[in-house]
């Protein structure tokens, strides 16, 4: 028999999830943040979605600059991406402070993570309230991957990439390219 849990306080019951880390700049500033909770919404046209706290500073970057960037991480970026969740930028500067390497996004202000293996240039298109969270519904303007990662239909090659990925309450994995399967109904 299952055990039924009504007291919701930690609600992360549907990980592992692909760790994004989202980010805004605001004149020369730029600020980011792991954000464990994002999905695609549309293919046509490309919209995604990040789910974002009023309480944080990213909020108040994404809110102002009017877009964002998404930016997906290695493994070997967990530290990364525990310094840009637990680290407020209201009171520090984490890309000086953690030296972010930071690459020119294309269509958009907002900078990219260098060692990200694919990243979303994303403007602002819409915000609906859910409950302690924004939903920010950003519409891709443009990605940018290594290629190395991806096959020729846009699969992520686990072979390549060892996407980082969160597990709740400060714990993180990754996936075994050895269960790796490629099934057809």
């Amino acid at each position: 028999m299952k055990k039924v849990i009504t007291d919701l306080r930690t609600f992360q019951y549907f990980y592992p999830y692909t760790v994004a880390v989202v980010g805004a700049q605001v004149k020369d500033r730029a600020n980011f943040m792991s954000c464990a909770w994002h999905t695609a919404l549309s293919f046509d046209p490309p919209l995604f979605g990040i789910l974002v706290a009023k309480k944080r500073r990213t909020y108040d970057f994404i809110s102002e600059a009017k877009e964002f960037t998404v930016n997906f991480l290695v493994q070997e970026d967990l530290a990364l991406s525990a310094q840009m969740g637990r680290v407020s930028g209201h009171d520090r500067d984490k890309v000086k402070e953690f030296q972010v390497e930071l690459s020119p996004a294309v269509h958009i202000r907002t900078p990219v993570l260098d060692t990200a293996y694919a990243a979303f240039e994303c403007r602002l298109r819409d915000i609906y309230s859910c409950g302690d969270h924004e939903l920010f519904v950003g519409e891709v303007l443009a990605v940018q991957v290594r290629e190395e990662c991806f096959d020729r239909q846009g699969v992520l090659d686990p072979r390549q990439v060892k996407p980082l990925l969160y597990l709740g309450s400060d714990f993180y994995i990754t996936v075994d390219p050895d269960t790796l399967e490629h099934k057809l109904p």
